[in-house]
């Protein structure tokens, strides 16, 4: 039989390894707005104010430290029965201060004046406002490093990173001669777009392709300023099944099929937007996405100017891009 000094011993080891490390703790953290915040202990009650900021918690392995979180949040499935705290601009500020959160994970979007008033309630608050990639891989890192799970962050952000390189290395190279035309858009009346500064148009360009919008942010266009752009893939991206009704709208509009995007049957619908369109893990998810809708366009030998009338080689080209796919699907699947 066990002595009794050797099962104490087996409970404090226990103990220790199911226990967040505090033996870090106070640490001091920057956040993406350049406050320096103290973080005196293990956060045990976290309030997240997005979605992204949820599935980054989750992520990193803080989710059953999670008491609170937006109505939109929806991944991972758990986060769906966390406490509501309002939507992602209309945060009820009484609701989470009955969490009694020792720590409220913040982002832009929630405005200055929401921020602003949970620090003057003494709340523990930290913001994100992540404008690339890198900024969301660096802002895993950070909420590994606040929550005490910087090993498991470190885990994900290298996978992440590994996911990205298999595409870059395979996109970087390519001249803008062969860059395919890329529309991406969230509605259709009116037709909204993303924009330069967006997350599609930073994985656009990631995955070789010619953002056609360079207006900033998520202007509305118009129909004839796409005609006259051209593209060559329409990307639509709708919640909630939203994609295809866009992609029904655009491909049933008689004006817009005279764009090469139409004519070619070139229009996809994205299977779940937050992918590509929220700051977390996922967003590699969202890249290889989009990369296998811009790949055979870029393989096929097509020459980009809305004007060339080459003859291309599509059947050689969508050989080369099946294997260009296959090959980053392998490498995910090790990892």
């Amino acid at each position: 039989m066990l002595k009794t000094s050797h099962i104490v011993l087996f409970i404090l080891t226990v103990t220790v390894l199911l226990t967040p490390n505090t033996l870090a703790y106070p640490i001091n953290v920057t956040d993406n707005f350049g406050c320096t915040v103290t973080i005196e202990k293990t956060p045990m009650r976290i309030v997240s104010l997005s979605p992204c900021n949820t599935e980054i918690l989750f992520a990193v392995g803080a989710g059953d430290r999670v008491v609170g979180g937006t109505t939109y949040d929806t991944y991972p499935p758990k986060a769906v029965n966390l406490s509501k705290i309002g939507g992602f601009s209309t945060v009820n500020i009484e609701a989470v201060v009955n969490l009694t959160p020792d720590l409220v994970l913040a982002e832009h979007g929630n405005s200055e004046d929401t921020v602003n008033a949970l620090k003057n309630l003494d709340l523990k608050v930290v913001s994100l406002n992540p404008k690339t990639m890198d900024d969301i891989l660096e802002n895993i890192r950070l909420v590994g490093n606040i929550t005490g799970n910087d090993d498991t962050a470190a885990s994900l952000t290298a996978d992440m990173t590994q996911q990205i390189r298999d595409i870059t290395d395979m996109t970087e190279d390519i001249p803008d001669s062969r860059k395919p035309r890329v529309l991406y858009i969230v509605w259709h009346e009116p037709m909204y777009a993303a924009g330069a500064g967006s997350y599609p148009d930073d994985l656009i360009q990631m995955t070789g392709g010619n953002n056609i919008i360079q207006a900033q942010g998520w202007p509305v266009i118009s129909i004839e300023d796409v005609v006259d752009k051209n593209p060559q893939i329409i990307i639509c991206s709708g919640m909630g099944g939203g994609s295809y009704t866009i992609m029904e709208a655009i491909t049933g509009n008689q004006v817009l099929a005279q764009t090469d995007a139409v004519k070619n049957n070139k229009v996809y619908p994205v299977d779940d937007p937050n992918t590509i369109e929220l700051a977390g893990p996922r967003i590699v998810q969202g890249l290889a996405e989009l990369h296998g809708f811009i790949a055979p366009e870029i393989q096929s030998g097509e020459i980009v100017s809305p004007t060339s009338d080459t003859s291309s080689t599509p059947g050689f080209g969508m050989i080369l891009a099946l294997g260009m796919i296959l090959m980053v699907y392998s490498k995910r699947k090790r990892l």
